[in-house]
C-alpha cells in the first residue's frame, strides 16, 4: 500500500487509545490471522449480497471506473472485499483507505495487495475530515460497525464532510447493527460484560455516562493484561436514528440486511446544505 500522511488531522492520542483497544477487544483485526479469514470471507459474502441492491446494481451498470473512498477502515477489510467483488464484475477500481490508526493500517499492506493484485492507497485521516482530502468519490464506505466511536455530534461532522467528498449521484454505505434492539430489548444493557471470541477473553464496564454527549463509558480490559485496561465513550446507536441523520443529508435512504443481525444502511445522492466549515462548537460543548 501507498501511504499519503496527513499530519494535520492525525490525532495521535485518539489514534494511541484506538490502538490499544483493538489490541484487547476480540475483533478479528489481523486479516493474515484463522479469525480474520474467516472474517474476510464472511465480509466478502456481505459485499456480494450488497452488489445486489438497486443503487449498487446501477453503479456497476453506467460506471466503468470507480473510485472507493474507505473511512475508519482499520486494516481495510471492507475496501479491500467491495474492490473485490466490484473487480470481477469487470469495474476498474480506485481504493483510499483511510483511518487514524497507523498500526493497523500498516497490518493491511502486503494483504490488500495479495487480494486485489495491485496497491491500495492508504492515508492517516481524521473522519470528520475527509473532505479535506479534496477528492470526489463514487462510494464511500464505513465497515466494521465503527460508529459507536462517533456521538451525534461526532457525527453531523462526519456526515457533513462526507457529502462533500461524493459525486452528485455518489453513494454512503454504512455496515451497522441496530444496537438499541439488540442490546437493550434482547440481550439487556450489561454493566459487566465478557467480550470473548477466537480464544481471546475480555472484559468490559460501565464506569460513567456523559448526559451532553448521549455516550457510555465502558472500561475495557484483557483477562492476560488486567493492569492495563482503557476506557472508551461508546454511542449505542440504533438503525433508525442513523437513517434520519443521513436523511437529512442526502436525498434518498435505504436499509439492506447483510445477516440477520448486520445491515447496510445507503445514502444516495448527498444534499450539501451544510458545509464543514459552517460547523462551529455549540456552547454546550465549548462548555465541557
Amino acid at each position: 500500500m501507498k501511504r499519503k500522511r496527513n499530519s494535520g488531522t492525525n490525532n495521535a492520542l485518539l489514534s494511541d487509545k484506538l490502538s490499544r483497544f483493538y489490541s484487547m477487544f476480540p475483533w478479528p483485526e489481523n486479516p493474515e490471522s484463522e479469525q480474520g479469514k474467516i472474517y474476510f470471507n464472511a465480509t466478502l459474502q456481505n459485499m456480494s449480497r450488497l452488489l445486489d441492491h438497486p443503487w449498487m446494481t446501477q453503479v456497476i451498470s453506467i460506471k466503468r471506473k470507480v473510485r472507493i473512498l474507505e473511512i475508519c477502515g482499520g486494516t481495510g477489510f471492507g475496501g479491500v472485499t467491495l474492490a473485490k467483488v466490484l473487480s470481477e464484475k469487470g469495474v476498474n477500481v480506485s481504493l483510499l483507505v483511510t483511518d487514524l490508526r497507523e498500526d493497523a493500517l500498516d497490518l493491511g499492506k502486503n494483504w490488500s495487495s495479495k487480494i486485489l493484485g495491485s496497491e491500495v492507497q492508504t492515508q492517516i485521516v481524521d473522519v470528520r475530515e475527509v473532505h479535506k482530502l479534496s477528492k470526489k468519490f463514487d462510494i464511500v464506505l464505513m465497515y466494521g460497525l465503527s460508529t459507536p466511536h462517533f456521538n451525534p455530534w461526532d457525527m453531523v461532522q462526519i456526515f457533513t464532510s462526507v457529502s462533500q467528498s461524493l459525486n452528485d449521484d455518489g453513494l454512503f454505505i454504512l455496515d451497522e447493527s441496530d444496537r438499541r434492539y439488540e442490546i437493550f430489548m434482547v440481550q439487556g444493557y450489561k454493566w459487566a460484560y465478557a467480550e470473548g471470541q477466537g480464544g481471546q477473553l475480555g472484559l468490559s464496564f460501565h464506569t460513567g455516562y456523559d448526559p451532553v454527549t448521549g455516550s457510555s463509558k465502558r472500561t475495557f480490559l484483557n483477562v492476560k493484561d488486567i493492569a492495563n485496561p482503557v476506557t472508551m465513550d461508546i454511542f449505542w446507536w440504533g438503525l433508525a436514528e442513523i437513517g434520519a441523520f443521513l436523511w437529512t443529508f442526502f436525498a434518498d435512504v435505504d436499509f439492506m440486511s447483510a445477516t440477520p443481525r448486520r445491515h447496510f444502511i445507503l445514502a444516495t445522492r448527498p444534499r450539501r446544505m451544510l458545509k464543514p466549515r459552517d460547523l462551529r462548537t455549540p456552547t454546550v460543548y465549548e462548555s465541557r
